[in-house]
């Protein structure tokens, strides 16, 4: 039997509004007809009556205005991306553009959840006390692979996975842009060279090519992509020998406290076991990729790991010029200019 008291009816959806024409709002009508009302009201309010501009009056002037101002408004409801509201899309890019893109010290750790940084183990500690490294690693090229050397591939990845990553391990690819100008210095140098100016042929060939190569470049938008494997330790993975008695102990409530203070490490020497660990943990990632056919892989050293931590939280190239100095006197975040 159908209840219509409507106390008692369940919405099918939440935080959805009146649909007006399509899937459009009466919230996208208003952001819509936003910059034209900020138009009328600042001819109205802010400009004097009488106002001109190259002879025309201001307030004939208003109207065309918000027309295009409403125009804009209702391109920018247009390109909204599906999965979010015009009004949220603006709140959005107006919170991203207004936040500062500096932050102290402090700010930068609580962010990126970076403690420190040990340049002489190459290793990076996290503000929970984990430490962990990268593995850089470079795979064959693939482009003109058959469908069984993907295959290939990709088993022996499975095996790679199942065989030697017995602890969590993350896998973070990015890409840069392709140093254009380093690859045409070459190129560009040679036309200094005396046998190709006394050769105007070949200065054209040249001539012709880094042009045509740059220009090939910026269209293809061509990038390099980076790709690597970050492996941590946490300290509760080496605060106890596996299977001891103390760490049966420790899992206890309340007397697990008193077993962790008597026989926890001290911090130095939790810090170096953590990154002993480390080492091993690197080795074997590093050693299980070299064996995929064609793969090959290194670890970062903490300069490297560093500037490709401080890469992804700025989301952009940043350079540091002597980073190892930089390391002891700026933040991971922030910019040269810290």
């Amino acid at each position: 039997m159908d209840d219509h008291n409507p106390a008692k009816r369940i919405p099918k959806s939440l935080g959805t509004d009146t649909k007006l024409l399509g899937s459009y709002t009466m919230t996208d009508l208003a952001v819509a007809l936003f910059p034209g009302v900020v138009v009328v009201l600042c001819v109205q309010v802010l400009l004097p009556a009488g106002m001109t501009i190259q002879g025309h009056q201001v307030q004939t002037l208003a109207l065309p205005l918000a027309g295009v101002m409403i125009g804009l408004g209702a391109l920018f409801v247009y390109l909204t991306p599906a999965y979010t509201t015009s009004a949220d899309w603006v709140t959005s890019m107006v919170s991203f553009h207004s936040r500062a893109t500096d932050s102290d010290h402090e700010a930068a750790k609580e962010y990126t959840r970076i403690e420190r940084v040990y340049p002489r183990r190459n290793a990076i500690e996290r503000t929970d006390g984990a430490v962990f490294g990268l593995v850089q690693v470079i795979p064959p090229t693939m482009a003109l692979a058959t469908d069984e050397e993907w295959a290939q591939k990709a088993e022996s990845f499975q095996d790679f996975l199942n065989t030697t990553v017995e602890f969590p391990i993350q896998i973070y690819s990015t890409t840069q842009p392709f140093p254009v100008d380093d690859h045409l210095a070459r190129y560009e140098a040679r036309l200094d060279d005396p046998d190709v100016e006394a050769n105007p042929q070949l200065e054209a060939l040249i001539e012709n090519y880094v042009a045509w190569y740059e220009a090939e470049l910026d269209e293809r938008r061509m990038t390099i992509r980076d790709h690597y494997v970050v492996v941590p330790v946490t300290p509760a993975e080496v605060r106890f020998d596996d299977a001891s008695l103390a760490e049966q102990l420790a899992a206890v409530p309340v007397l697990g406290l008193v077993v962790r203070e008597l026989y926890a490490p001290r911090e130095a020497a939790e810090r170096e076991a953590l990154i002993d660990e480390l080492d091993d943990r690197l080795d074997r990632v590093r050693a299980g990729i070299r064996g995929i056919n064609g793969c090959t892989a290194h670890r970062l050293d903490a300069t490297e790991a560093t500037k490709v931590i401080g890469e992804y939280w700025s989301d952009e190239s940043m350079e540091y010029g002597q980073l190892e100095q930089v390391l002891r006197t700026r933040g991971i975040v922030g910019g040269p200019d810290r």
